[in-house]
């Protein structure tokens, strides 16, 4: 479902779950007791049940099966380019260090990255099986853990054909 209908979805539900107050409405809910008063805050909830219903059905309806593909982690490199000026009490140069990631599948080279903090480096093996899913510029790629990290495509290389010995 695309993101415009549900919001449009959303929206109606919101809606249709709230109860328009008058100014008797507002008067006659401070004169009541504490008792009633959470009578009507637990109605107030089962109100909005349906919308927190849709608004979940909704996400998994957006949520995307990748076709994954058996790969095989070919090399990782790292190359240091310039240095990054940081206020680290002082003006600082550090330097930057990218890394590469060669994924080989059935038919394609991909090639990864670049992966500049630490948060994105990925753990996994050099030489070890993994998955691999190619959506648009993106791949996702399973780690060790088993983990999808999103990496974006730097460059697509595609794989010769073993020519057939006749």
């Amino acid at each position: 479902m695309p993101i415009p209908l549900v919001a449009a979805l959303a929206r109606a539900l919101v809606r249709a779950t709230k109860k328009p107050e008058t100014k008797q409405a507002v008067s006659e809910s401070k004169k009541k007791s504490g008792r009633k008063a959470k009578a009507t805050k637990a109605g107030g909830i089962m109100r909005r049940a349906p919308l927190v219903l849709a608004i979940l059905c909704s996400a998994v309806a957006l949520a995307q099966d990748y076709q994954w593909k058996d790969a095989k982690v070919i090399d990782i490199t790292s190359e240091t380019g310039r240095a990054v000026i940081a206020p680290i009490a002082a003006l600082v140069g550090l330097p930057v260090t990218k890394t590469f990631y060669w994924i080989q599948t059935n038919d394609t080279i991909y090639v990864l990255g670049p992966a500049i903090t630490r948060r994105q480096l990925l753990n996994v093996t050099l030489y070890e099986p993994t998955k691999v899913a190619i959506d648009g510029n993106t791949a996702h790629i399973l780690d060790d853990y088993g983990k999808d990290k999103k990496m974006p495509v730097v460059e697509k290389v595609a794989r010769p054909k073993p020519e057939d010995p006749q």
